[in-house]
């Protein structure tokens, strides 16, 4: 930061330093010289960041399910996405604040208040309907590395006495880049308990062949972004292809999501995918819909 430009005061000078810092940081630790609409970004996250905390404190935040299907047109199982709409800024989309959460810490709390919740109500949900299905639950870097991860985890499981078969664990590429010797032993814990292990957003991040076959994973996930192009993306449609053949050699589930069209369905299913997930089939549904969905999951979906 600058002087006097960006601060006539020591106090305001450090200011813009400290925020140029952190944008620095957030590039992937480059340098940065301050501006004044780093300073906008800046205010906002802050905004974000203290509302958040209002919300993790006030259980503001809300759990939909979004369905999983098999080739079968049967339901296999349903992942559980976060919501927050804060009565002051809006709905604010995920990839938005759960960075900001891992950020300042309250990951952990808010990751523990989504487990809780899910198992809680999908062991009800599924008692009620007298059915079973697969329960997918997204886990950031910073609560999957937590000291209390796999205890609050096993707890929720043993409270709500849920098979810990029908339960997978969605995480990134991201969480193996800094210390793939912590995350193993934690993975291999939770294959131990029956846990089955996804690895989201596959093909988009770093992961190379040798940490693929390394690693005890279940299924992989394609990306949506994949998937929006293949009916017209030659490129697109061979990484798909070729990602589904490396799964299938791996003797691993593949599930497609992001899926809206029938094309793109009957795309995937010729390519060899197991499973799909996307608005051609519904979106994340609250749990009173997505009772209702389950109770007529029995319609023909072409």
């Amino acid at each position: 930061a600058k002087a006097p430009e960006h601060g006539k005061t020591l106090t305001l000078l450090l200011r813009s330093a400290n925020i140029a810092m952190y944008n620095a940081k957030k590039e992937g630790n480059t340098f940065n010289v301050f501006t004044f609409s780093m300073a906008q970004s800046y205010l906002v996250r802050l905004e974000i960041e203290e509302r958040l905390r209002v919300a993790a404190n006030a259980v503001e935040l809300v759990l939909v399910y979004q369905p999983q299907i098999d080739t079968q047109n049967k339901l296999y199982g349903v992942e559980a996405l976060v919501r927050w709409e804060d009565e002051k800024l809006g709905f604010i989309a995920p990839d938005k604040f759960i960075g900001i959460a891992e950020y300042c810490g309250l990951m952990p709390k808010i990751g523990k208040y989504i487990i809780e919740t899910t198992l809680s109500e999908m062991s009800a949900l599924q008692t009620h309907l007298n059915v079973t299905f697969q329960i997918a639950i997204n886990i950031s870097a910073q609560q999957f590395c937590h000291i209390d991860f796999i205890t609050v985890l096993k707890q929720s499981i043993n409270r709500h006495n849920i098979d810990p078969m029908l339960i997978t664990i969605e995480i990134t590429e991201s969480l193996f880049i800094d210390d793939i010797d912590k995350v193993l032993p934690i993975l291999n814990e939770l294959r131990g308990e029956g846990i089955c292990i996804s690895l989201d957003d596959f093909g988009t991040g770093y992961s190379s062949l040798n940490l693929l076959r390394t690693l005890p994973i279940d299924e992989l996930k394609i990306d949506k972004s994949f998937v929006d192009d293949i009916m017209n993306d030659v490129q697109s449609l061979k990484m798909v292809q070729n990602i589904i053949s490396i799964g299938k050699n791996l003797n691993l589930t593949l599930l497609a999501e992001g899926i809206e069209t029938l094309e793109q369905k009957q795309s995937l299913i010729e390519c060899g995918c197991d499973l799909f997930q996307g608005y051609y089939y519904s979106k994340p549904l609250i749990l009173h819909d997505l009772e209702e969905y389950i109770s007529d999951i029995s319609r023909e979906i072409p």
